[in-house]
Order: C-alpha cells, then structure tokens, then sequence
C-alpha cells in the first residue's frame, strides 16, 4: 500500500502580505511522524517513557511514496494551480491532501488517478480547510475519475464504509482512522488496554496506554482521564465552531475517543460475563 501525502505549511514570514492566506503544517507533520513511527512524536510521559508504541510495529515509513510541501503562504485565488505541483508524482495508491489551497485540490484528483491512485483523502481539521461548495465538487469529479474519495472531519471520523473498499483497506494496513481500543477489567479498574486502530495524528495510543489503573464505576471519571490525554498529547484540531457540526471539530475527536472508551468498557463486561 503507497501513499503520498501533499500538505501546506512551514515558516511563516514576518510581514503578511495583502490578499494571501496562510498555512500550517502541524497536523501534516503529525500524521507522516505517525505513520513513520518517529520515536519523538510523543513525549506525554518525558522520562517515565516505557516506548508503549513499540510493541504495535506502526513503522509505515517505507510505504509513504513521496511527499510534498507547498508553500505557508499563497494568493487568495491561485489561477494557476500545477505551477505549485511537481511534474510528476510518484506512482501511489492513496493521496492525501493535508491543508491544501481549494484551488489547488480541485488539480488534485486527476493528478492521483494519473499516478495510479485509487483513492483520495482529504482530511479536515479546520472550518477553513475545505468548504462544502469545493467537497462536492471533488467527490463529483472523483466519481467521474473512478477514484474513491472521502472527506473525514476530523481525520480521526474516518469509518469504514462499503462504497470505499479501498479506503476500507488503506484503514485496516496503517490501522488508522476512527479510533478503536480493547481491554480488560480486574477488581474494576482497567487491567490492560489495546489500540485496534488509532487516530492518524497517533493520539489514540498515548491515551490507551494512561487507562491502566482507571476505575470504570464513574463514566464520568472514567471520560476525565480520557480528556486530560487526549488534550495533552494534544490534539490540535480546530476550537472554531464549524458550521456543519454545530461544534468544534476537536470536540467531535474527543467525543469519538470517548465512545470507543465506552464501547470496549462494554465488551469487556460482556466478555466477563460470559
């Protein structure tokens, strides 16, 4: 499985100039350290790291194609949109397009589809990085392409769905996308927990690795820790009220962490009672 990843951001210049709008590349940067299983990524527990990533093997490195990096700073309307991108791209599977320009992503799928692609992601993070106008257009002319497409908002609410099989196998080899955890439960507490499919940005597994030791009696206790690793990891999707969600979209990621908290409280129950 190939994946190239095009994203925005970097350095951003002292001196804004007129009629540009600026991008970063902090959750770009994320998602590559992730799946490249950058040992730095998380530093949640400083000197008290016992490496709890080692044993899921997520090193994916070898599997990102290429990536490029457009620039922090562009024109409000780029007229010309392939001056930005490579003459050719490497042969992948998968794109993902992380913060990217709308003028520029409506150049995007064509360009997959004549690398082989046979998806195309387009995570959002934020209000302002995809509207509903350009989503539309881009799933249209993916169906045109014969390309899958999915548009998760956050990243982490990617679900398996059955007009996206190969997005379906994309999740399922880098286990990432809406997250899932399993454990078991001792006296009460949360005796072992295991990440089945993580958040892209690796958020998932910082949190499973702090529920060892959590009562699971108080729901509400139980969602606290929950949310003081998620935050603190962190997670750095929008605080902006995002139009669709009626929320923001970094509370929706938190409440999918506490679901999937939830749903392995239940099966482990079950489990036990059975």
């Amino acid at each position: 499985m190939r994946i190239y990843i095009i994203y925005s951001g970097g350095a951003l210049p002292r001196d804004k100039e007129p009629f540009t709008v600026t991008f970063d590349d902090t959750f770009a940067k994320r998602v590559i350290r992730h799946i490249e299983d950058d040992q730095s990524l998380c530093d949640g527990c400083g000197t008290k790291c016992v490496s709890c990533r080692l044993p899921y093997k997520i090193a994916f490195g070898d599997h990102i194609v290429g990536t490029d990096q457009l620039p922090s700073v562009m024109e409000h309307y780029v007229d010309n949109p392939q001056k930005y991108l490579p003459a050719e791209m490497p042969e992948h599977d998968v794109m993902l397009a992380i913060n990217v320009h709308e003028d520029i992503l409506m150049a995007l799928p064509e360009r997959a589809k004549n690398a082989g692609a046979r998806a195309f992601i387009v995570p959002v993070e934020s209000p302002e990085w995809l509207t509903r106008g350009t989503r539309t257009q881009l799933r249209k002319q993916c169906v045109k392409l014969g390309l899958e497409s999915s548009y998760p908002k956050p990243f982490c609410a990617l679900e398996q769905k059955p007009e996206h099989p190969f997005i379906n196998e994309f999740m399922k080899f880098f286990r990432i996308g809406k997250p899932e955890i399993r454990f078991t439960i001792k006296n009460g507490v949360i005796d072992y927990a295991k990440v089945l499919q993580c958040a892209p940005c690796g958020n998932t597994y910082f949190v499973a690795h702090n529920l060892k030791g959590v009562s699971v009696d108080d729901k509400q206790k139980l969602h606290d820790v929950v949310a003081k690793y998620w935050h603190s990891y962190p997670c750095v999707a929008s605080m902006k009220i995002d139009p669709e969600l009626q929320d923001t979209i970094l509370h929706k990621g938190g409440y999918m962490h506490y679901d999937c908290v939830d749903k392995a409280k239940e099966e482990a129950e079950a489990a036990a009672a059975s």
